[in-house]
């Protein structure tokens, strides 16, 4: 599971991995039918990993991010990323541990461990509409 994780990080720092999803102005209702197939109910950091995962499977296939609307420089850089992070782990001797992704308990497992890793940005929105974090109502 937690090499599942690596894959989310580069996507939190936009500032090494731009966005994913490309939306021209002239398709833009064909890149957002594109994205709603990989979309996940829980939000965007599944929906980030189901693009993940789709390009792994179909990276060697040259127009696959052209015609699903994806960013493959992004792709790349991601994948790159996360390829060191997994090379640090395996220096420091930390367990590389991944579910299957046809897992059922898959999405619920990185669920579970995207909670515990960012428990201080949980946040909830006061009647006011202002979000304040549970940690110290900021």
């Amino acid at each position: 599971m937690l090499t599942d994780l690596l894959v989310m990080i580069p996507f939190d720092l936009p500032r090494i991995v731009p966005n994913v999803f490309v939306r021209p102005n002239d398709a833009r209702k064909q890149a957002d039918e594109a994205k709603a197939l990989f979309a996940h109910p829980d939000g965007d950091h599944l929906t980030l990993l189901n693009v993940y995962h789709a390009y792994k499977t179909h990276e060697e296939e040259p127009r696959w991010c052209y015609d699903n609307f994806l960013n493959q420089r992004s792709l790349k850089s991601a994948d790159s990323v996360r390829t060191q992070l997994k090379r640090i782990m395996e220096r420091f001797d930390l367990d590389l541990v991944s579910n299957n992704f046809e897992d059922k308990l898959y999405y619920i497992n990185i669920r579970k461990a995207l909670t515990s890793g960012f428990f201080m940005q949980v946040a909830h929105r006061e009647q006011t509409g202002h979000y304040l974090t549970v940690k110290d109502n900021q």
